[in-house]
């Protein structure tokens, strides 16, 4: 295991979330409801989920193993809740996600989650982003094609805890062919959900989706 003193994955950037508090919301794009109706085959790739310890100095202990067990139950729980929906759902197997192209698409979205966070949730507020949700990764076009799907699934999440979770948050976004950042929900609560567990972790992707399709009909 190593140490850190930095989350790799971007923690404590929006005050709900440094402040421990609960939290859930959804962001569309504008044209989400014709979006909408275009999708019927979901291409989930595995999340990153970063689970940590809080030591006494206040550094971070970054724990690998609990870390791949909670990204392999989050891409299946997110399977499981599309399928619930009536999507046909292909996961991304491992040595789909070694490829050059996917690499570049979740690095991207690190960057954009982070913006999502940062200025439509705060602290940073910005009016124009609040009013027209549109954010791009650019053309996954080609990465869909070759897996006959409509759209990407994309997720981030971050665990720290003592003992018992101090402060979680998951994020979960779908792309449409072109690149847009079509849905993305948000959601944390430390005190209800535990992401070290398989429960936890499955009950907080059901919360974070549940308003999913439900939107823009």
């Amino acid at each position: 295991m190593i140490r850190f003193n930095r989350s790799i994955l971007i923690v404590g950037l929006i005050g709900l979330i440094a402040s421990g508090c609960t939290y859930t919301t959804e962001r569309l794009h504008p044209q989400f409801p014709s979006y909408r109706h275009t999708m019927g085959v979901m291409l989930v790739l595995e999340p990153e989920i970063g689970i940590f310890e809080q030591m006494p100095d206040g550094s971070r202990l970054f724990q690998d193993i609990r870390s791949q067990e909670a990204q392999r139950d989050a891409q299946q729980s997110i399977v499981r809740q599309l399928e619930a929906r009536r999507f046909t759902v292909k996961k991304a197997d491992p040595r789909m996600m070694q490829s050059s192209e996917l690499r570049s698409v979740r690095s991207l979205f690190r960057s954009v989650n982070r913006s999502i966070q940062l200025h439509t949730f705060g602290p940073q507020l910005y009016p124009a982003k609040l009013s027209a949700f549109e954010y791009h990764l650019g053309s996954v076009d080609e990465i869909l094609k070759a897996n006959r799907a409509d759209a990407l699934v994309l997720a981030l999440g971050h665990q720290t805890a003592s003992g018992q979770p101090l402060k979680n948050w998951l994020s979960i976004a779908v792309v449409e062919p072109q690149g847009s950042i079509i849905w993305y929900g948000l959601q944390g609560d430390h005190q209800r959900y535990d992401l070290q567990t398989t429960e936890g972790l499955t009950a907080l992707v059901a919360t974070t989706l549940a308003n999913f399709w439900e939107q823009g009909s």
